[in-house]
């Protein structure tokens, strides 16, 4: 969980860093770091809810509302399949030249 985190972590920052350096655009950069992050996000909590058991899904329960929350990352802004699209379109586009 913790490896899954700090890549995710750097994959932002990675995006952030090119952006930064005056990078005209960062869409695949932003598109892999999103992509990775929310279904990260998702491996996560679910492996907090099964370490945590019964209470992991216990209204009220710090776990359980993150379970319920992170299925919006992998819609809002993109869903994950939208960002499949777009690395696959900045990687086709990148090979042809």
């Amino acid at each position: 969980m913790a490896t899954e985190l700090e890549a995710a972590r750097l994959l932002v920052y990675r995006a952030a860093w090119t952006k930064d350096r005056g990078a005209a655009r960062v869409t695949g950069e932003a598109s892999m770091a999103k992509l990775f992050a929310t279904e990260a996000a998702q491996r996560i909590v679910d492996r907090a809810v099964q370490i945590h058991g019964g209470i992991g899904v216990e209204r009220g329960v710090v776990v359980e509302r993150l379970y319920r929350e992170v299925r919006a990352l992998r819609i809002y802004e993109g869903t994950s399949e939208i960002q499949r699209l777009i690395i696959a379109d900045r990687m086709l586009a990148e090979r042809q030249g």
